[in-house]
């Protein structure tokens, strides 16, 4: 009999990870894992974007808003930089709400506990520098980056004295709460059953498709996705970047996602979003049943390689994906549950 549950993952770690916890938990649990594998793995992850997305029948469609924040909360505006003038790596700093978008998918539809899904990230984080920040928000949550040594090392680095923006209000401003999915019908199928296509509130969709929003690197997308044996779907979008400040105390990249103040122009107010892409969506039926978990990473033609195959799969029933992001899929089936991957 083939398995009814399944997790497939950009980076090996996040793989790994996701599959130990599907063995004791849901999807959502999962996916959870698989991220702070991807944390362990890489320096730059843990203090960027993570977008989250869950959907099944009898679940709806849910999603929880991970993106990096711009900074600046309970700070007067800065004088700003002028035309011509460098920008430190300080200045682009932003807020990680990836800790506390983690811990709210697991409450919203979770079975574990946070320390219970880092289990796995932690071996893998065993003797590098990132041990002991994913030990301690284990243990305390997304409330670890308010607490030594996060919030001292993240502000000395980042904060005015750096002539960043980051503050202490910043880094205890992560509230993200689960939100109602989108939902955005695509006609019927090869077989006559009207699909639609789930995707986060904050996506844009053209054409039956999500596409890239203005201002943000579509190759560092990586996608880390499960289904567990109850048909609930659970996709997570995060980013690997090659670049960043390099925050030595903690063992932690911070990528460029904040909007530096420059003299003369409009500052993007503290708190809000900054853009980051999400190259995944789900397929549904009209019941609100799954039958495909789609992503597409790791390269920026990320967004043309997921529209392909999704126009593919409505209009000929076929998964196939062509160009060089890589694509990953998971259905779920009377037969069990299946991998597609580029």
């Amino acid at each position: 009999m083939k398995a009814r549950r399944a997790a497939v993952g950009a980076l090996a770690e996040a793989e790994q990870s996701a599959e130990q916890i599907l063995a004791k938990g849901n999807a959502v649990d999962a996916v959870v894992a698989g991220v702070l594998g991807a944390c362990a793995a890489s320096a730059g992850v843990l203090l960027g974007p993570v977008q989250i997305l869950i959907g099944g029948a009898g679940v709806g469609i849910r999603a929880v808003d991970g993106r990096v924040r711009q900074p600046g909360v309970g700070a007067p505006r800065p004088r700003g930089f002028v035309e011509g003038e460098d920008v430190p790596a300080a200045a682009t700093v932003g807020v990680p709400w990836l800790p506390a978008a983690l811990a709210t998918a697991l409450a919203t539809a979770g079975t574990l506990s946070l320390s219970q899904v880092a289990g796995p990230a932690l071996d893998f984080a065993k003797k590098t520098p990132r041990h002991d920040p994913l030990s301690r928000i284990a243990a305390r949550g997304p409330r670890a980056l308010e607490e030594r040594p996060f919030v001292t090392e993240l502000v000395a680095a980042a904060g005015r004295v750096a002539d960043g923006l980051l503050t202490t209000d910043d880094l205890a401003s992560p509230r993200p709460a689960p939100v109602a999915g989108a939902r955005v019908g695509l006609g019927a199928g090869p077989d006559g059953v009207a699909l639609s296509l789930g995707t986060c509130p904050w996506v844009h969709v053209v054409d039956g498709a999500p596409t890239a929003p203005a201002g943000c690197e579509v190759g560092w997308s990586r996608a880390v996705a499960a289904v567990d044996r109850n048909g609930t779907f659970a996709v997570a979008v995060f980013e690997d970047p090659p670049e960043g400040l390099f925050i030595e105390e903690i063992g932690l990249r911070a990528p460029p996602h904040a909007a530096p103040v420059r003299r003369g122009e409009a500052r993007i107010r503290p708190g809000d979003a900054r853009p980051a892409a999400c190259p995944a969506a789900l397929l549904l039926d009209p019941a609100g049943a799954v039958r495909l978990s789609v992503a597409a990473f790791g390269a920026t033609d990320a967004y043309d390689v997921l529209a392909a195959a999704l126009g593919r799969y409505v209009t000929d029933g076929l998964v196939e994906a062509h160009g060089a992001a890589r694509f990953a899929a998971l259905s779920l089936g009377t037969s069990g549950a299946s991998v597609l991957r580029s």
